[in-house]
């Protein structure tokens, strides 16, 4: 199997943890110093970038405090010789405000020795910063 089409599986795989919030298998799938980032808002809790377990953790676990992932749909996956971008559609509900918001996205996730060693978030930082506004 060619290291690209391993890349989407590994990709595929961080995905579906996600999906049964199996934080283990995600820490399994991150390397020790992964870089983990979103865009930064003045708005957005989440927003910057974090390295490392304890960084995806503290990432994490602010996600979990100031928004719900109402909807979170990779629909196409795009291989280079290290790289997966994934784009895809969301919809999340700010939780202090319990505001929705809606935005597609493009995740390009960067793979070395079968870990993710990169994760960086690109989405419509406008209308998440407004659903956390008050």
């Amino acid at each position: 199997m060619s290291v690209q089409k391993e890349n989407i599986k590994i990709v595929q795989r961080l995905y579906e943890a996600f999906a049964k919030r199996n934080i283990d298998a995600i820490l399994g799938m991150l390397s020790p110093d992964v870089e983990w980032g979103e865009p930064s808002n003045p708005y957005n809790p989440a927003g910057g970038t974090r390295h490392g377990h304890e960084g995806f953790l503290e990432w994490l676990n602010i996600g979990r405090q100031s928004e719900d992932i109402l909807v979170l749909e990779p629909q196409k996956m795009l291989e280079d010789d290290d790289s997966v971008a994934v784009v895809g559609y969301m919809k999340c509900r700010a939780i202090p405000t319990g505001k929705v918001y809606e935005s597609d996205f493009v995740h390009l996730v960067t793979i070395k020795s079968g870990k993710v060693v990169r994760f960086q978030e690109f989405f419509d930082t406008y209308i998440a910063g407004e659903a956390f506004r008050t």
